[in-house]
């Protein structure tokens, strides 16, 4: 009898364990973001100016988030369909749960365990690191837009346009590079992934980024904000290779993405409670929504063996 029971106390644990993952979640996400002080400081004015914007820009906005993690998940699929075949709704959800992980994890590093999480047992090692590909990838392009950028947009350390030619160089090498490792490092070959899915995730991070440019355009149009495009689209390209840097979690990156945003854009636009306001609305579209979405999903999820 005490034989048969362990196997439905096993079972049973399994499912709680998503709604225990659920109850951790929430309770980080309504701490750190609800009671965050930017929302106390610019609440009002938040307020003010969107309750002021009609009901298709949120809908578009919205839909550029989805779209946004849609290209994720491709990218999730694509690298690891060969070991862990697995659907595109099936990826997205990990990508939300994902999500959910990195809020409140240094340099979203939670979002690895997420994503496994979906993963067949025995692989899940090897899907850290092919997940590492992926933001690889959209690293790359980070680096590589932001280094075009500071060209035109260096409001603070100048000596980081020659310096970051370099280092963009440098990643795309490595990123590339396909032949076989020696020694100690041979251990790495398993890691490899054909060279067709490098450029099948880098064109896909581009896409991705796009969709981020484009967010910030949409967004700055919906408060009104009047700022030429290749103003804020170089502005939001020094900001991602900034933010790329520096070590912060997902909540963090409320008040540091505000700061980093209003000196970059404060030469070309006065009005600094609204680039606050606009670093925050983006935040909460692409941060504090998907995890509260990955957080939601975490209730259907079930440990496997």
């Amino acid at each position: 009898m005490f034989k048969k029971a362990i196997p439905l106390i096993i079972n049973y644990g399994r499912k709680c364990l998503g709604f225990l993952l659920f109850i951790i979640c929430g309770i980080a996400i309504y701490k750190e973001a609800i009671s965050n002080k930017n929302w106390a400081a610019f609440g009002v004015e938040i307020q003010q100016q969107l309750l002021q914007t009609t009901f298709i820009y949120w809908v578009i906005l919205l839909l550029l988030m989805g779209l946004n993690f849609m290209l994720e998940a491709l990218k999730w699929k694509r690298v690891v369909e060969k070991n862990n075949p697995i659907n595109f709704l099936k990826s997205l959800r990990s990508v939300f749960v994902g999500q959910a992980f990195a809020f409140f994890t240094p340099n979203r590093i939670g979002e690895y365990v997420g994503r496994t999480m979906f993963l067949e047992t025995g692989n899940k090692a090897k899907g850290v690191a092919q997940m590492a590909w992926t933001s690889y990838a959209q690293l790359l392009v980070t680096i590589i837009i932001g280094t075009v950028a500071l060209f035109w947009n260096s409001p603070f350390f100048a000596w980081l346009k020659w310096v970051s030619p370099l280092i963009a160089l440098f990643a795309i090498i490595i990123f590339f590079y396909d032949r076989q490792w020696k020694g100690w490092l041979a251990v790495l070959n398993k890691l490899q992934i054909p060279t067709r899915s490098k450029i099948i995730l880098l064109l896909l991070s581009f896409l991705r980024y796009g969709v981020f440019t484009f967010q910030y355009a949409w967004a700055a149009k919906m408060l009104g904000m009047d700022i030429p495009f290749w103003v804020l689209g170089s502005s939001i390209a020094v900001l991602f290779l900034f933010l790329s840097i520096l070590p912060t979690i997902s909540i963090s990156e409320l008040v540091v993405r505000g700061q980093l945003l209003l000196l970059i854009l404060a030469p070309w636009y006065p009005n600094e409670g609204m680039i606050i306001v606009l670093s925050s609305l983006i935040w909460v579209v692409n941060f504090l929504i998907p995890a509260i979405i990955g957080t939601c999903l975490l209730l259907g999820f079930r440990l496997k063996q």
